[in-house]
């Protein structure tokens, strides 16, 4: 998918170099069509500028539809655990697989935010960094290349948080 939306921002920026050079602002002869007194670096410039644009606009685009489909995946069945435990409940199998296609379709990165809850702060630490990778490691398994996945653990979070289940966000490339 990324390829395919560089390979169109490079076919744009052709297009407007070759237009940016088609005009000749030397020329004696009465113009067919208006022209600027820009110069031909302006100009490159500007279609320099403008398929930048375009090219963060696309990259924003396809962050934002893998976060949608992993969003609709775990609202649908969110990836969660035994209580007490990082062993994966019985259902999130669904939901790490649907995950894994939405990462397969782009290059995102993803940070897996796991969380647990006991009176000893070092030991909910620890589970709930033992959960970010259980599903870092089921997404591994699914093909999904470790080097796109970050975890990190939360011991104890905020009321209104289900420490029995993950958070997955696409980050900012």
């Amino acid at each position: 998918m990324r390829k395919t939306i560089v390979t169109g921002i490079a076919v744009a920026a052709i297009a407007l170099l070759g237009a940016a050079g088609c005009s000749d602002d030397s020329s004696n002869e009465a113009p067919i069509a208006t022209t600027t007194t820009s110069s031909a670096s302006d100009r490159v410039e500007g279609a320099i500028s403008s398929v930048q644009a375009t090219a963060s606009s696309a990259v924003n685009t396809a962050r934002e539809a893998t976060q949608n489909a992993i969003n609709s995946a775990i609202a649908a069945v969110p990836i969660g655990f035994e209580s007490g435990t990082a062993e994966l409940n019985a259902v999130s199998d669904v939901t790490v697989r649907a995950v894994a296609a939405a990462m397969k379709a782009g290059d995102s990165k993803i940070e897996i935010e796991a969380y647990a809850s006991n009176t000893d702060e070092a030991a909910a630490e620890l589970l709930a960094d033992q959960r970010a990778q259980a599903v870092a490691n089921a997404l591994e398994a699914q093909g999904v290349d470790k080097s796109r996945i970050s975890v990190d653990g939360t011991a104890n979070p905020p009321e209104g948080v289900n420490v029995d289940q993950v958070e997955i966000t696409v980050e900012d490339s």
